[in-house]
């Protein structure tokens, strides 16, 4: 330990009045409430500061005083009690604020500095002890305060109580709440320090003791919440000048800067960031300068760079530092942010409870992401960039769209524009995969039937590969004709609802108008507690539409197709049929031969050409000794058909074979033996003239007054109602 800190000591009145110039008057918290032994926070009822009335040596004094106005200037708004004790305790006094109490603890040190060198007296523990305890029960059971007991040592109590004794007093009254701690000054002695440190132990308190450097700076640090460090330590001040620069961030309160050092000839300053030294107290800049130790208290300091300075030529050398404010940056929980899209990070800036508005702040989140690599965002409080509402200290960003989930560690940074200073933050960021929804169109380049109910898309919930279930409620599917914007009315049906959630839903609409349409879907839901919507890609399509043909012309058509099958039938039968053809040739004795009958003049019955019957009737036909049977006629030429009951056929051959039953054929040329007369069939008409004889004429026109009266028996081929026989007239 350098030669200096162990003087450290002597630093205590310089400290406190560094607080007295400017802090006095700032309730630092600590003050406020204490731990009660439950672990509950409580208010401070009361602060009761008893001073050693037995001091002579003037640096105990100082220490003293100066210790107790730190303690008053903490004491917050419950009473303020002062006492003072020697070989008694006299009554404790209750004062309205702070500065009384202070100014009635400044007389005591007065009176005691008077009488400084000379032999202490012995101050009785015991007896101040009881008497304290009798006031603070006289106080109230429920009321909850400190006592801070300043002692140099050199004390005594009753053998019967002992220090035991002393201790079971603070631990009894730490039980009713009030915590006892002790403060050591700069010459107590050793043996009389322990003896504090057991009452404070027993009295749930702190042991103070300002004899050590460490000590020093543990009491100030605690009752002023502040965190005085060493900034430099040197040994040797060779150099001549050594400076170091202290950072002062906006809204700060305090800097303290203090400098112990050994050469009596060193000069100590610190420099604003305009540039101006400050070498003593000047506005709101107090300094205290003591043998050794130089403090500086600046009230609201100037942002920016300020620069502590020391010049000399020997002998160590100490800074210490600290700024005060109550600015932090923070990172509130966050539920985790989904893959594939941009989402918003937020940083909460406040100063004290409240928050910072500050636009000239500059706030920075570094991720560092399990691959290593280092993401950096700058976040904003202008209302841009994500963020909601503008200077309400909510520092915001968007972050790109991340395709793969990680986990990253974020470290925060508030800093200002050309000012050094930084506050530093943490938080932590989660990226997984979120619910997704997807449109699948189910209609395909066929027509969808007009005003019918149809399936026209699947919409399907999905996290990364597996269904995701949510309430149907929170789905949302459109569909709109973007050639006029009207919406279409659709119809939804999940195909599976598990624990009334559904993971896919099947979109049912009547269509009327061809068009192309468009398809949107949304899903509102929550996962990882955190609420989110996804949006599917809009699917469009083009829609025909197939007008259903009425039932009525479904039968129309069914007739008209029937009876025009039928008439194609009928068409191609009629030209496929065969008409009768040639001609019958009666030759006479020389060989002549004598027009009979020609085939095709004979005009059938309607029915007979309807039915396509290619015959003649034996009977119909005028000259011929034939009452039944039938000429047939067919692509391969005549026959002739008769049954063996038919009646008429006499004597009939075709090339000098007997007629047998069924079907004959005559073939061209053949002479044909009908009773004595001989004919010849033949498809041709001969070129000689043929003379229908005087007979033939006769013949036809009996036969035609028979067949007046003449009924042909429907029953046989000889006579069917079909085949009644034309009249022939030549």
């Amino acid at each position: 330990m350098y030669p200096l800190l162990q003087r450290l000591r002597f630093a205590l009145p310089l400290l406190v009045a560094l607080v007295l110039v400017g802090v006095a008057s700032i309730p630092f918290g600590k003050g406020e409430s204490v731990e009660a032994q439950d672990g509950g926070s409580v208010d401070y009822g009361f602060t009761l500061v008893a001073f050693d009335a037995t001091l002579t040596q003037l640096e105990d004094i100082e220490a003293a005083q100066l210790a107790a106005n730190i303690v008053l200037s903490d004491a917050g708004e419950g009473l303020i009690i002062v006492g003072k004790y020697f070989d008694h305790a006299e009554e404790p006094q209750i004062f309205d604020t702070p500065d009384q109490a202070k100014a009635a603890v400044n007389e005591i040190t007065e009176e005691l500095k008077s009488n400084a060198g000379g032999e202490p007296l012995p101050a009785d523990l015991s007896e101040m002890f009881e008497t304290y305890a009798l006031f603070v029960g006289s106080l109230g059971d429920q009321m909850k305060g400190r006592l801070m007991i300043l002692s140099a040592g050199g004390f005594t109590y009753h053998e019967s109580v002992g220090v035991d004794g002393l201790s079971n007093v603070a631990a009894d009254l730490a039980a009713r709440g009030v915590e006892v701690s002790t403060v050591s000054l700069a010459t107590t002695p050793a043996v009389d320090r322990d003896v504090l440190g057991a009452i404070s132990s027993a009295g749930a308190g702190i042991p103070y003791d300002l004899g050590f450097s460490d000590g020093v700076l543990e009491f100030v640090n605690n009752e002023l919440n502040v965190q005085l460090t060493a900034s430099v330590q040197i040994e040797d001040l060779a150099s001549g000048v050594d400076t170091i620069d202290v950072p002062v961030p906006p809204h700060s309160s305090y800097l303290v800067a203090g400098f112990l050092y050994e050469d009596p000839e060193s000069n100590h300053i610190i420099v604003e960031p305009n540039g101006q030294e400050i070498t003593g107290s000047v506005g709101s800049v107090s300094a205290l300068s003591i043998s050794g130790i130089k403090f500086f208290t600046v009230r609201n300091p100037q942002p920016g760079t300020w620069s502590l300075r020391s010049s000399g030529s020997s002998g160590s050398l100490t800074i210490l530092s600290d700024v005060v404010n109550d600015l932090s940056v923070t990172m509130p929980p966050q539920a985790p942010f989904p893959t594939g899209e941009p989402f918003v990070i937020v940083a909460e800036a406040r100063i004290g409870e409240l928050p910072l508005i500050d636009i000239s702040a500059i706030v920075e989140a570094n991720v560092t992401v399990p691959d290593g690599t280092e993401l950096t965002f700058g976040l904003n409080d202008i209302g841009e960039d994500g963020d909601v509402f503008a200077e309400d200290g909510v520092f915001s960003a968007t972050v790109p769209a991340q395709e793969e989930g990680w986990i990253g560690e974020v470290r925060l940074t508030m800093h200002w524009f050309d000012i050094d200073a930084m506050i530093d933050g943490a938080g932590v960021i989660v990226v997984e995969p979120f619910p997704m929804i997807e449109i699948t169109l189910a209609v395909t380049d066929e027509p969808v039937a007009e005003a019918t109910r149809t399936q026209l898309a699947t919409v399907d919930l999905k996290l990364s590969e597996f269904p995701f279930l949510a309430e149907q409620g929170g789905i949302t599917v459109s569909m709109v004709n973007t050639e006029d914007g009207s919406p279409v009315d659709l119809e939804f049906e999940p195909t599976e609802v598990v624990d009334g959630k559904v993971y896919q839903l099947l979109v049912f609409g009547s269509l009327t108008l061809p068009a192309e349409y468009e398809f949107s879907a949304s899903l509102s839901s929550t996962h990882l507690g955190r609420e989110f919507e996804a949006v599917a890609a809009n699917k469009s399509a083009s829609i025909e539409i197939s007008t259903p043909t009425p039932i009525l012309t479904y039968s129309l058509i069914g007739v008209g197709g029937f009876f025009g099958l039928i008439l194609l039938l009928l068409v191609l039968r009629w030209l496929m049929q065969v008409r009768p053809y040639g001609y019958l040739y009666r030759l006479d004795g020389q060989g002549q031969r004598e027009l009979a009958v020609d085939f095709r003049a004979y005009r059938r019955s309607a029915w007979d050409a309807f039915m396509n019957k290619p015959m003649v009737p034996a009977a119909a036909l005028p000259g011929i000794p034939l009452l039944g049977g039938r000429f047939v006629f067919s692509p391969r030429g005549l026959a002739f058909r008769y049954r063996p009951d038919s009646d008429g056929i006499l004597r009939m051959t075709v090339r000098g074979e007997a007629l047998q039953a069924g079907r004959n054929p005559i073939p061209d040329g053949d002479e044909i033996h009908i009773g004595s007369e001989t004919f010849v069939f033949d498809r041709s008409a001969i070129d000689d003239e043929v003379v229908v004889s005087e007979r033939l004429q006769s013949t036809t026109r009996m036969r035609n007054a028979e067949l007046d009266t003449f009924a042909l028996d429907p029953m046989t081929w000889d006579a069917p109602s079909s085949a009644r026989p034309t009249r022939r007239h030549y």
